[in-house]
């Protein structure tokens, strides 16, 4: 091999190495607060997302819920979530310490899953949460 041969292999090597190590933490950084409902595939083959849903779960089932809707009328579309969680108790968000979380997705691995939640003001839909969470 020729010393010019061998000046763009390494050169080649060193840019596919960089690559390799960088792409994974820009998709992270990338994706962190950026809300997706779905990750594009080349971030899942990369992070992997560890996603379990209550029983009752479909994404369609999800997007048909708006704000405003009664906790009936998400639990007869959704079902019962996997939890329920007082979100903003003990924080500086005193005025939503009554709001009621309802959790349909988490992440028994604790690592990378696709996390929707729904946060209910007296009874009635406030916040619909949906992203790609990476932990």
């Amino acid at each position: 091999m020729n010393k010019s041969a061998k000046r763009i292999s390494i050169t080649v090597t060193i840019i596919l190495f960089f690559l390799l190590f960088t792409l994974p933490l820009f998709l992270i950084v990338f994706f962190e607060n950026f809300p997706v409902k779905s990750p594009p595939k080349v971030v899942t083959l990369i992070l992997q997302p560890d996603t379990k849903y209550s029983s009752g779960y479909t994404d369609e089932k999800f997007e048909s819920i708006s704000i405003g809707m009664t906790e009936k009328q998400v639990l007869d579309i959704l079902g019962e979530p996997l939890t329920r969680w007082r979100p903003y108790l003990n924080t500086k968000f005193k005025d939503k310490e009554h709001f009621v979380g309802l959790q349909y997705s988490e992440s028994p691995g604790s690592g990378h899953y696709n996390l929707r939640q729904i946060y209910l003001d007296n009874g009635k839909v406030a916040e619909i949460i949906s992203y790609f969470y990476i932990d």
